[in-house]
């Protein structure tokens, strides 16, 4: 009890010093960009410094000492450096603030490019939210001296409303159980693109971390049976496309899993393409995942009731009428027909373990995949969002970094709707995880 009014109490604390943080965005914004940049020296000088310390100390690593030693001078050249030069300082920062928008301006349009090709809603409203950002990013990179005002604005409304929806979330338990509901179906917000791009690594890190210094012994053996009626697979990798993470999820003993699988349809770096729907045991295809694969996965388990379990596996079904079967090249091979390559592609892979079946959609949404739009995680809250399941509520770009983010959250709230985590890696240690210590670690990671 004392841990759950600890934990509410933190979270309302929390939600407070941002809404104070954005209110003095607007009211003090110029002290706040010099204490930004006094943080900033501060920062990059006692990274330089506390890596050169650990490098003398450790004799036995020359060249790893070389190279930690190099970027270590290189931290505390550009901390002095940016001291006698503030002004450079403010500069860059419009340009590093100015490529964000523009980055954020050609996912939109990518989107519209998706959205008008597939016949989808919402077109024009993605080509303006696109524009706007373009000429943000003109604004501050082309003439890049005292628009900090626009940025400091932007981020003292983004900072109170999310402090707003924090002190919420702390306060639900006092509230009606339709007063909670109200809140999550009104109130959908999530963490910016590029930072929710980085917490699937954060993650992977963090457990290795935790398994090295024996605090964490994640399952090896993957559990014939789910122990909850959902489960929701975050797929985590040390490098490649993967390392910003995959969504899947479980049903009724199968897996549904979307993504850009098909090797001849698709470019852009292979973050745009035909989205192809992987049905298959729950079983089989974690075991593929882990041991074939080499993936760390996080299972969250959540509890439907009979009406939440007959919604989900009716939205199944109408997702699945738009589906026809596509087969890869290693299941052409296997049938005697032709195929474009050599049947070494993912989709290939899974099929020689696990038999599954696979689908592409005739029309609408996840016809076609893009990373930032039309992706896993879409399809994860395409099935599991609407006013009769409302499990996981999330607003804005949906990336796996915001479902990981969301889902560690919730688990570790008292009274989350997420009611179990275990981590699976290929490691000689056993026994599942369900407990305080890798919770914590996360979270404050």
């Amino acid at each position: 009890m004392l841990t759950n009014k600890f934990s509410s109490a933190s979270s309302l604390l929390t939600g407070i010093f941002f809404i104070v943080l954005g209110a003095l965005f607007f009211t003090e914004y110029s002290k706040i960009w010099t204490l930004i940049y006094i943080l900033f020296m501060i920062g990059f000088l006692w990274i330089g410094l506390n890596q050169i310390l650990r490098a003398l100390n450790n004799k036995q690593k020359a060249s790893l000492n070389l190279s930690t030693m190099l970027t270590s001078l290189l931290c505390v050249g550009l901390a002095v450096y940016t001291f006698f030069n503030p002004g450079l300082f403010f500069k860059f920062i419009h340009y590093v603030i100015g490529w964000w928008a523009l980055l954020n301006a050609a996912i939109q349009f990518i989107n519209f490019y998706v959205y008008r090709r597939d016949c989808l809603k919402g077109t024009y409203v993605l080509f303006l939210k696109g524009l706007a950002d373009a000429v943000f990013a003109a604004m501050l990179m082309l003439k890049p001296i005292n628009k900090l005002w626009i940025v400091a604005y932007i981020a003292g409304a983004y900072l109170i409303f999310y402090g707003g929806v924090t002190v919420l979330e702390a306060l639900k338990d006092l509230l009606s159980a339709g007063m909670s509901v109200k809140i999550r179906e009104h109130l959908r917000i999530s963490i910016p693109v590029l930072i929710s791009a980085i917490i699937p690594q954060r993650f992977f890190l963090s457990i290795n971390a935790l398994i090295k210094t024996n605090k964490l012994n994640p399952d090896a053996q993957v559990a014939p049976q789910a122990s909850t009626d959902l489960e929701v697979f975050i797929y985590l990798k040390e490098s490649g496309p993967e390392s910003l993470g995959h969504v899947d999820i479980s049903f009724q003993g199968k897996i549904y899993s979307y993504g850009c699988h098909d090797p001849h349809h698709r470019g852009l770096f292979g973050t745009l393409g035909d989205g192809v729907l992987v049905v298959s045991d729950r079983e089989t295809f974690l075991k593929h995942a882990l041991k074939s694969e080499d993936k760390t996965i996080i299972s969250y388990g959540l509890t439907l009731n009979e009406s939440q379990k007959a919604m989900l596996q009716k939205r199944i079904d109408a997702m699945m009428e738009r589906a026809y079967t596509w087969r890869p090249d290693a299941q052409l091979l296997a049938e005697g027909e032709t195929a474009e390559g050599e049947a070494k592609d993912y989709a290939s892979r899974v099929w020689n373990a696990t038999h599954a079946h696979m689908y592409k959609f005739a029309n609408g949404k996840f016809k076609t995949y893009f990373v930032f739009s039309t992706n896993c995680v879409l399809l994860a809250d395409e099935l599991l969002h609407c006013k009769e399941l409302d499990l996981i509520p999330i607003g804005g770009i949906v990336t796996p970094g915001t479902y990981l983010e969301f889902l560690n959250t919730e688990y570790l709230r008292p009274g989350g709707m997420v009611v179990e985590r275990t981590i699976y890696k290929r490691t000689r240690g056993k026994g599942g995880e369900h407990g305080s210590s890798f919770g914590s670690s996360l979270s404050s990671s």
